[in-house]
């Protein structure tokens, strides 16, 4: 399409509208120029983005005016309210359009390097950088872009389109507009310009003008945006039919694939899964605001009058619009639920289709090909039930929006009703996303799934003969059917019939084996399941100890599946028999490797019962010292100052002498030695190391911290102070020890006791002269 002639109303629209600026005041106007000049060339970015800041100023200063006091009382004779808020709304919106010629502007250099980008991109690709086969996947990619970028180029072309009618619809407009300029010049030339309605009037149709070459100026810029942007449509285009072209002609669909596939699948899930949490925590808070509504509502029929309509009593009109809504949003909510909760089943049919997708492309007998195709067609009527269904619940809920808004609009801005309808409009809008939501994923869905049916339709009349042949031979299931009846051994069972014993030999199949384990599997999945439960209700019940329940629970797990295992073997028909060849160094090896695992055992069962060490308590074994953690069935878990834990054998704890720090009493003492300088006081020293050891928020103060002499040192006057402090696992000794020090010090230095430095003294006899002789060492013999 060309644009000659709206490049030229353009001009003109220009030229009209930048006679002079918009800074004329109310009545008083500045006269107007009585020629326009010669054209000038086209606008440079930078020129245009001058003009538009201009312009704004311009508006907003004469908007300025407009507001101030008695500016309306000044309007000259002959100007009506009606003519001021068309003049108003008109420099209003020369302020929004200039912000959208702002952004056209500024979209323009980005969409001319999208397009350069996208044509070296396309001139640039000479061929994928990996070896084929390529992987389905990454085929279904560039196929989905290529479906967006189309379904973009097509909205481009309708947007062009639709721009190109609008401006020829503008120079009419403008047409009409510079006639009434003219007419307006020509009673201001005749009247001398000094005339107060015609200078207004000549202002406001500046205005009028100027706004006019806004819009011509952002539909011509517009349009040059989606020209480029289309271009870089049909480039896209280009490079992707390349790509799918080369893809197509060696596709591979591998189980790393279909791998990825499930992982997706299985993280949607769970995204939805937590989505549906959260709207389920909301729904229980927008039920209890229905309950209250309800309430609220029913207080207020019963308090009113018999017979009163909501016409008749605000209030009650107020209270039934609360209600409405508190019942919208709880409706709402249960609709998003049950929605999400639909869009997570949609998802866990992806998978299937998938699989089924993977057998269509892989040389699989034809009743294979056959059952994966009817899942595909299976998959595509669901999908098309599902579209049906959403479409009709958006009309309906577009229906109550409309319904809605037009009683919304009978509304006034300052009833109290407003709020509530405004709580019912969102839980509308809330809902109409989700179904948008959905209505995209069905979509979105239903196309690719029509896209591979109507592939493997095309693909399946370019088979084979032979290929066809081969889709009727059923070789591997009966292959599969020779593993599963493989027989692993055979044993004697003996018999008792008409009282003689019949021996006769049964086979154990793989297939019985994979019975029977999946049966003790599933049974013990069960019990475990099961044990769990019980094991939290009595441990919250107070009945035993945790430590105590994980214990009893293991060991009852251990018995349990024994038990499964001889009940299976039991409802297999497999007797013991059949693993006495393994019965003898099986009986060897548990007497030698439960020994020791027994008698860990029995002591943890003992160290729980008697409870003389438990979890949480500071035990010294030998040279290892922590926090009992965990007393498990073969060893409990220590914890040490540092972090680390260590394993200890609860058979340890019966045969070694234990320390508890913490059996009856969960506080410890610990004393801080201090040396001060002989002549210091020392009735002073133990009063301010009370004082410090008192001060701290962590000594305890029962028992009280205590201060000895403790002796005559060499160089110093030793003092030894002792204090109490609880054992909760949150307070360090050492840390406590610390911070005293630092107040000792501190104290010592405010009153002036010093800490003494080692001294020694030296004795000279100085009877006789000293001897001092200075020489070089003599060197050794040789």
């Amino acid at each position: 399409m060309t644009f000659g002639i709206h490049r030229t109303l353009l001009v003109l629209l220009g030229l009209l509208a930048v006679f002079s600026p918009l800074d004329a005041q109310v009545p008083g106007l500045p006269s107007v120029s009585k020629t326009a000049g010669t054209p000038k060339p086209a606008e440079t970015p930078e020129e245009a983005a001058a003009r538009l800041d201009q312009w704004q100023k311009e508006a907003k200063t004469a908007i300025d005016r407009l507001n101030e006091p008695g500016a309306e009382n000044r309007l000259p004779e002959g100007i009506d309210s009606a003519a001021l808020s068309d003049y108003r709304r008109d420099l209003e919106q020369i302020l929004l359009s200039v912000g959208r010629n702002r952004k056209i502007l500024a979209a323009t250099p980005e969409a001319r390097k999208a397009l350069e980008a996208a044509r070296a991109a396309d001139a640039a690709w000479t061929g994928f950088a990996e070896k084929p086969p390529y992987s389905i996947l990454m085929i279904d990619e560039f196929v989905n872009q290529q479906e967006a970028i189309k379904d973009k180029a097509a909205s481009y072309r309708s947007s062009l389109a639709h721009f190109g009618m609008t401006l020829t619809g503008l120079h009419e407009e403008s047409r009409r507009a510079e006639e009434s300029s003219r007419r307006i010049l020509a009673e201001a030339s005749e009247t001398g310009g000094d005339t107060g309605a015609g200078q207004w009037r000549l202002t406001a149709d500046r205005a009028k003008m100027r706004l006019m070459a806004l819009h011509a100026t952002f539909l011509q810029n517009n349009i040059a945006l989606l020209e480029e942007q289309s271009e870089t449509t049909k480039s896209q285009l280009s490079l992707l039919n390349r790509q799918i072209a080369i893809a197509m002609k060696q596709p591979a669909f591998t189980d790393d694939d279909l791998a990825k596939v499930k992982k997706v699948a299985a993280d949607r899930r769970a995204g939805f899964q937590k989505e549906i949490g959260t709207v389920r925590k909301r729904q229980q808070e927008a039920n209890a605001a229905r309950v209250k509504a309800q309430a609220a509502f029913d207080q207020i029929v019963k308090a009113a009058p018999e017979g009163t309509n909501f016409e008749q009593s605000p209030e009650l009109a107020l209270a039934g619009v609360k209600l409405e809504a508190a019942e919208a949003k709880v409706d709402a909510l249960q609709f998003v639920t049950e929605t999400l909760d639909s869009i997570d089943r949609l998802a866990s049919y992806a998978p299937d289709v998938y699989e089924a997708r993977k057998k269509l492309l892989e040389k699989n007998p034809k009743d294979i090909r056959e059952s994966a195709m009817q899942v595909l067609d299976g998959a595509l009527d669901r999908l098309k039930a599902w579209e049906i269904v959403v479409t009709n619940e958006l009309t309906s809920v577009n229906a109550d929006i409309s319904k809605l808004e037009s009683r919304a609009t009978l509304i006034p801005a300052e009833d109290p009703r407003l709020v509530p309808i405004n709580d019912l409009r969102s839980s509308l809008w809330e809902r109409q996303a989700v179904i948008q939501r959905v209505s995209q994923a069905v979509a979105a869905q239903r196309r690719m799934v029509k896209r591979w049916v109507a592939g493997f339709t095309d693909s399946s009349k370019n088979i084979p003969l032979s290929e066809k042949i081969s889709d009727g031979i059923v070789s591997a299931r009966d292959l599969a059917l020779r593993i599963w009846n493989f027989e692993v051994f055979q044993y004697d069972e003996t018999e008792i019939i008409g009282g003689l014993p019949i021996t006769q030999k049964n086979g154990v199949t793989l297939g019985k084996f994979i019975i029977a384990l999946l049966l003790f599997g599933f049974a013990y999945f069960v019990s475990t399941r099961i044990k769990n439960r019980l094991q939290g209700t009595v441990v919250r019940r107070g009945h035993i100890a945790e430590a105590q329940a994980r214990t009893l629970s293991n060991w009852l797990m251990i018995v349990v599946g024994l038990l499964l295992a001889l009940a299976t073997l039991h409802f297999l028909r497999i007797p013991l028999t059949v693993f006495a060849f393994f019965g003898g160094a099986l009986a060897i090896g548990l007497g030698f490797g439960t020994q020791t695992l027994i008698k860990n055992f029995i002591s943890g069962i003992i160290v729980l019962f008697e409870r003389k060490i438990r979890v949480g308590d500071v035990v010294d074994i030998g040279t290892t010292s922590g926090t009992v953690v965990e007393v498990n069935t073969r060893s409990s878990v220590l914890r040490g100052a540092d972090g680390r834990e260590s394993l200890v054998p609860n058979s340890l704890f019966l045969e070694n002498t234990i320390t508890n720090r913490t059996l009856s009493d969960r506080t410890f003492r610990r004393f801080i030695n201090i040396g001060v300088s002989y002549g210091s006081s020392p009735s002073q020293v133990i009063e301010i190391l009370t004082e410090c050891a008192e001060r701290h928020g962590l000594v305890l103060k029962d028992p009280a911290p205590t201060v000895l002499l403790q002796d005559f040192g060499d160089n110093a006057l030793i003092f030894r102070l002792y204090l109490w402090v609880a054992q909760d696992g949150k307070i360090n000794g050492e840390m406590v020890e610390s911070d005293l020090r630092l107040m000792i010090d501190k104290r010592f230095g405010e009153v002036g006791i010093l800490f003494p430095y080692p001294q020694t003294d030296i004795h000279l006899k100085t009877e006789a002269p000293i001897q001092i002789e200075l020489g070089r060492p003599t060197p050794p013999q040789a």
